[in-house]
């Protein structure tokens, strides 16, 4: 090894312990509890306990990496403190709301990853688990005779993120059972009706997102991660990939994909997804989405990209990968380093697509979105780094501790570009 390369390698080991030491400086400071209360109690709106997007559950997860990370430190007690006080807010309500980023099913995997591969909170898990089933059982048959909106389906509140959840449960025959019953209701919607309209089109007075008009007959399908059918591509995806297997699957998987791939924007060079879809209303032209995770070309591009990896559609694979290069030059509209519509998510998929495609490009990019956002941290800042988003115009700037939102999820993406990850806390993100 030459003089030089020994340098290189002594200034990556350099910076590599300064990154430790900042997300290790910045972790003991969310260990503290009364601190993390004081931030959330400070808010104009009241967090729930159970949240994993905005609350403690976060912490958790957060605590876990760091645990298995950096085993000296005692952050596997702060991740118990954080798990004990949503145990204690649950014992004071009782929830109905097993949704995986507001509700049970993020408590469940928060302690999922606290387990250390099953090593600890099985009890707690395993009853967890059983209301969460008989919750799940019921919202299926609900689902199925109110009206279809995105909170029924998506990751966030609906179905496909109690599955992306229980698919860490598969080997369990109740949990088994509950979670092929969700997969079938979502590939029931993955056709079309009578008149040619997809099933997963939603009228515009049932949607809880968005409101174009009060009429029946305009109908919109959601292209986001988060609320929408690319969500629903990956869970699929996902349980075929974990070896759940089910009549209609790959058909219901060719559906989705190939109508994303069709519903993909084409304005001279530029390739792009559309917030949603609007069918029976003649709009205004097309508008891209911002670039991020939960809406707009990334996130899409993604879905995609896993899709073809099952059908092995090497034109849909290359659609995906030409998408996301143009996504990450153009990054329209990124101005957080937080996950959901900011940097971080971005940056782990960008890291996946490299993963998945060896290709070059996108390790690049990872790497300077990385830089990027360690460039972001502020000392001064409470929690190191603020979650920015626009405001009437204006850019807001906010503490938050979430994995959505938040600094959990800024140091877990960090954590990641340079660590391999230990307790696949971004499979929550269907990555």
């Amino acid at each position: 090894m030459s003089c030089q390369m020994e340098g290189n390698m002594d200034k990556l080991e350099q910076k590599k312990h300064e990154i430790d030491n900042l997300i290790i400086t910045l972790a003991k400071k969310l260990s503290d509890v009364e601190f993390v209360q004081h931030i959330l109690g400070s808010k104009a709106v009241e967090y729930k306990s159970t949240s994993v997007a905005v609350s403690y559950p976060a912490l958790c997860i957060l605590f876990s990496e760091l645990e298995l990370n950096f085993p000296n430190c005692g952050f596997d007690t702060a991740a118990h403190k954080y798990l004990e006080i949503v145990n204690y807010e649950l014992g004071k309500i009782s929830t109905g709301d097993i949704s995986l980023f507001d509700g049970l099913c993020g408590v469940g995997f928060a302690a999922n990853c606290m387990s250390n591969n099953g090593e600890y909170y099985q009890k707690f898990i395993e009853n967890l688990n059983e209301y969460i089933v008989s919750i799940a059982d019921k919202n299926i048959s609900e689902y199925k005779s109110v009206p279809f909106n995105e909170f029924s389906y998506d990751i966030m509140y609906g179905l496909a993120g109690t599955a992306n959840y229980l698919i860490n449960f598969k080997s369990e025959t109740k949990v088994k059972n509950t979670l092929l019953s969700i997969l079938q209701y979502l590939t029931s919607i993955c056709n079309t009706d009578e008149s040619g309209i997809p099933k997963f089109a939603i009228r515009s007075d049932h949607s809880q997102l968005f409101h174009l008009a009060n009429d029946p007959k305009v109908r919109y399908v959601n292209f986001g991660v988060s609320h929408g059918i690319p969500g629903i591509l990956l869970v699929l995806s996902k349980s075929y990939e974990s070896g759940i297997y089910f009549e209609d699957q790959l058909e219901a998987i060719k559906c989705l994909s190939n109508y994303i791939s069709d519903g993909c924007v084409k304005i001279g060079d530029e390739l792009f997804w559309e917030t949603q879809k609007i069918i029976g209303f003649d709009g205004d032209k097309p508008v891209q989405s911002r670039d991020a995770w939960c809406y707009g070309t990334p996130g899409v591009a993604y879905s995609l990209l896993i899709a073809s990896r099952i059908l092995n559609d090497n034109e849909m694979r290359n659609l995906a990968i030409q998408s996301m290069k143009l996504s990450l030059k153009r990054l329209r509209d990124v101005v957080s380093p937080t996950f959901c519509h900011g940097l971080s998510g971005i940056c782990c998929l960008a890291r996946k697509f490299y993963e998945y495609t060896d290709d070059i490009y996108f390790k690049e990019m990872y790497a300077g979105i990385f830089e990027y956002i360690l460039n972001s941290y502020d000392d001064q800042n409470s929690l190191g780094f603020k979650d920015t988003e626009f405001d009437k115009g204006k850019l807001v700037n906010k503490d938050e501790i979430g994995l959505l939102n938040g600094t959990s999820g800024v140091i877990l993406t960090l954590l990641s570009c340079y660590r391999p990850v230990k307790t696949q806390w971004d499979s929550i993100f269907l990555l």
